[in-house]
């Protein structure tokens, strides 16, 4: 039966093979039990994984001599007979995985690789946990004849030793040990142990790259790398220490003092050390003297890196390391001296710094530039920031909270790319930074560019990426001087300014940008496209997430013209809930016509009845749309007949209804002295209604913010009203004696005993000469009641403000509020 099928015609795929001159034959998923036989003598790749194979029979490959690519993974193979490989003289690779070999003599006798003399590369890896009973060892004479061999991608068991039969493999530069991922399959590590004995039978290889990506390890001994003299890159990535911490690998490192090494990455390190304060700290004199290209300790929960006997002006590492990544930990600076910043010029030759997402940063005393409601802040001069000279980049978003921004100049940022600040807690943008003339990405997202000097760019001539996303400009400030913004960036070719609650961007804005090819505009709530057609290398402009309606026909149009003029040009629409009733009939037309490519042009929609459909559902109903568009035009018409007769009683009716104030109008219009109350009439600028729920923020940040800041003289009742008195006569007399009135509408507030009398008393404040006296602020959890409607009716839309009571403290527009409440009403 084994012989049929062996000789038995199977159904492979072949293929000219470009790689290695030959053919290439895809035998995989056949279910085969053996190798096939009758293959093309030319065969140089031949792939035979997830089949049934359960051994490799001797002479099974005799003749496919010009074989350069095997794999074999994925069978049940169990046995490999001695001169299985007989023939691969010039085999090159071997992908031996997802196999049952136990590794004993039985299943893989001594000899079975010998006639592999040209192998380069070898795979061996499968599921470990197989062998729970006895201890794993590898059959280092096996694979000692490969002596041409440059990688190889091992299985261990937990006190795997490599023992003297590897010594052969003076070719060897790669050892894989860690965890490793082939098609689709991970195999774990099982490697327990790193004694000094582990790898002492590969002294007389050449192995530069150790990966022990996910080791499960009880121990690392501390001369555990002696042996593998050569090393330059250690990956260690998820590794896991259960008896002691990252500085015994660093510990180990030290065996290469007043050595070269080109990557040092250890990433997610994970320590079951007891002493919590040994696992989070490293000290570096254990290996300052390494000269280091690229070290990766992200995401080790790092504490604490301690520089003490460290020779600042003799450190190999520090004037080696080109790049270095510290990403995600909770480094605290105050390990460096106390000129920290001039400790950076040691990095002589550092090109890039990750210090981003610290979940936990802090720096010196001596060293703190800003305290907490320290206010702006100006300096005679600008604070010198002293980098390494040939840094390129630094990533330090999510670290610390800056607060204010200051000054800086920059030195040595000439050689500057790419700088990212984002969720830094920047605000105050009043101010400039100077040094970083050649810098092309620039990140401030996430900050309060709520006050930014219309200058700010000016410095940053060579930006080619500039992200603003989330920054809360000031509408008014945007409007007002947005193009004046980004006017200096002649060289920006992506924009992003998502996410920040524009409603209106000026029509000019973009149109010194020429070099624009990309603009992210999503999350806003803009009805509104700026004008595109300067803009020849636009390829995508993102409007999702806005409150758009419909696409106007001069928008439309100048999106075809952007089309015409760069064939890549792309839209984003998603998210903006559209109308699709008879007006609309245009921009759906546009939809399925246009030339510029949309993403998917299937969009949410508002029918004529007002139920939520999509654009393209009402372009298969199309001709029954129109049919009712059409009826619709001669309803109007006589609809709009009886609407003139209707207004004219209604006119008719109001001057009866007001005649007075009617009256009072006309007479102010002749100026009979109708004019609106002065601010310098009343004893406070502001009287603030609030509940005791939010007593500490108004009392603290927002009085902080208003009176303190902006001066602005606010009337508070736990301030400014004796206590023991009557609460009523106390609104009272507030509300005579202040200018304007800002009522903090609350869950609380609503259930409060003169909730009603309150709002009423905020209502008749309202007259003909201070019709916008009324300031309300509501929170955005709350759901206003009908009763309330009375209230929020009277009041314009200019005056009410929706904020997150419960994060206002860190997130609330006060210049907004301030705006309003300082606001003089002009006559009508």
């Amino acid at each position: 039966m084994l012989e049929t099928t062996h000789s038995e015609h199977i159904d492979c795929q072949q293929r000219a093979d470009l790689q290695y001159n030959g053919t290439a034959v895809d035998c995989s998923h056949t279910g085969i039990l053996r190798v096939p036989d009758k293959l093309p003598v030319n065969t140089t790749t031949l792939d035979l994984t997830f089949n049934n194979i359960t051994i490799l029979y001797n002479n099974d490959f005799l003749h496919l001599v010009n074989l350069r690519y095997l794999d074999v993974s994925f069978n049940p193979i169990r046995t490999v007979q001695s001169s299985s490989f007989n023939g691969l003289s010039l085999l090159l690779i071997l992908e031996f995985n997802g196999h049952m070999l136990d590794y004993s003599e039985a299943s893989m006798p001594d000899d079975v690789f010998k006639p592999l003399q040209s192998l380069t590369n070898l795979s061996m890896r499968s599921d470990v946990s197989r062998f729970p009973l006895r201890q794993f060892n590898l059959p280092d004479w096996v694979f000692g004849s490969l002596t041409n061999l440059r990688h190889l991608n091992i299985d261990t068991g937990s006190k795997t030793v490599f023992n003297s039969g590897f010594s052969d493999l003076t070719e060897l530069r790669y050892l894989v040990i860690g965890d490793t991922a082939v098609h689709g399959t991970s195999f774990a590590c099982g490697l327990g142990t790193i004694t000094n004995e582990t790898f002492k039978g590969l002294l007389k290889t050449q192995i530069t790259y150790l990966q022990l990506n996910s080791c499960n390890l009880q121990i690392f001994h501390h001369n555990s790398l002696r042996y593998l003299t050569n090393l330059t890159d250690l990956i260690m990535q998820g590794t896991s220490l259960g008896k002691g911490s990252l500085q015994d690998v660093f510990q180990a490192l030290s065996v290469y003092q007043d050595k070269k090494m080109s990557v040092v990455s250890i990433t997610d390190f994970e320590s079951y050390s007891n002493d919590v304060g040994t696992a989070a700290s490293i000290s570096v004199k254990t290996v300052y003297r390494i000269c280091v290209s690229y070290i990766d300790l992200s995401s080790n929960s790092i504490i604490y890196i301690d520089f003490k006997g460290v020779p600042p002006l003799n450190c190999p590492l520090m004037k080696c390391v080109k790049s270095l990544n510290l990403r995600h930990n909770k480094i605290s600076l105050g390990s460096l001296p106390k000129v920290w910043f001039l400790f950076l010029l040691l990095f002589s030759n550092l090109e890039t710094i990750d210090v981003s997402l610290q979940r936990k940063y802090s720096v010196d005393e001596a060293t703190r530039t800003w305290e907490e409601g320290g206010g702006h802040i100006h300096l005679p001069i600008p604070i010198p920031m002293i980098v390494p000279q040939k840094i390129k980049s630094i990533n330090a978003a999510g670290s610390p909270k800056f607060g204010p921004l200051l000054d800086i100049y920059f030195l040595n940022g000439k050689e500057m790319q790419l700088l990212n600040l984002s969720y830094s807690g920047l605000s105050d943008f009043n101010h400039t930074i100077i040094g970083l003339d050649n810098l092309e990405i620039l990140d401030f997202s996430h900050n309060d560019m709520s006050i930014t000097s219309e200058k700010f760019f000016d410095t940053f001539p060579n930006l080619k990426q500039l992200r603003l996303s989330c920054v809360q400009f000031d509408i008014n400030f945007i409007s007002q001087h947005g193009k004046r913004l980004f006017s200096p960036l002649k060289n920006l070719e992506n924009l992003d300014l998502s996410d920040n609650g524009l409603s209106f961007l000026p029509n000019d804005i973009f149109s010194t940008l020429v070099t624009l090819q990309v603009i992210n505009l999503a999350f806003n709530t803009l009805i509104t496209i700026p004008d595109l057609t300067s803009l020849s290398k636009l390829n995508f402009i993102d409007l999702s997430h806005n409150s758009f309606t419909t696409i106007e026909n001069k928008y439309r149009l100048m999106l075809d013209k952007t089309a015409e003029n760069n064939q890549k040009f792309h839209l984003s629409l998603w998210g903006n809930t559209f109308s699709c009733i008879c007006e609309s009939t245009g921009f759906l037309i546009w939809l399925q016509e246009t030339s510029v490519e949309l993403d998917g042009g299937n969009y949410s929609c508002m029918d004529v009845t007002g139920q939520m459909t999509y654009t393209k559902k009402v372009k298969t109903h199309w001709i029954a749309f129109q049919r009712y568009c059409v009826s619709g035009l001669w309803l109007n018409m006589a609809m709009g007949g009886a609407s003139v007769v209707v207004v004219t009683l209604i006119i008719a009716f109001v001057f009866i209804k007001n005649k007075m104030k009617l009256k009072m109008i006309l007479l102010r219009m002749i100026g009979q002295n109708m004019y609106p109350k002065k601010r310098n009439e009343f004893l406070y600028d502001a009287y603030v209604i609030y509940t005791d729920s939010i007593y500490s923020w108004v009392c603290n940040k927002l009085r902080t913010e208003l009176e303190t800041n902006r001066k602005i003289k606010l009337n508070l009742r736990d301030r400014d009203h004796l206590p023991g008195g009557s609460h009523a006569d106390d609104i009272l007399e507030a509300v005579r004696d202040s200018w304007k009135i800002v009522l903090i509408l609350t869950e609380d507030f609503l259930k409060s005993d003169l909730a009603y009398f309150t709002m009423c008393n905020c209502l008749s404040a309202i007259t003909l000469t201070t019709p916008q006296r009324l300031i309300i602020v509501i929170d955005h959890q709350l759901r206003i009641p009908a009763n309330v409607d009375f209230l929020i009716e009277a009041v314009s839309q200019r005056n009410i403000i929706t904020a997150d009571i419960k994060t206002a403290n860190t997130c609330f527009n006060y210049p907004r509020l301030a705006d309003i409440i300082l606001h003089e009403e002009r006559t009508q």
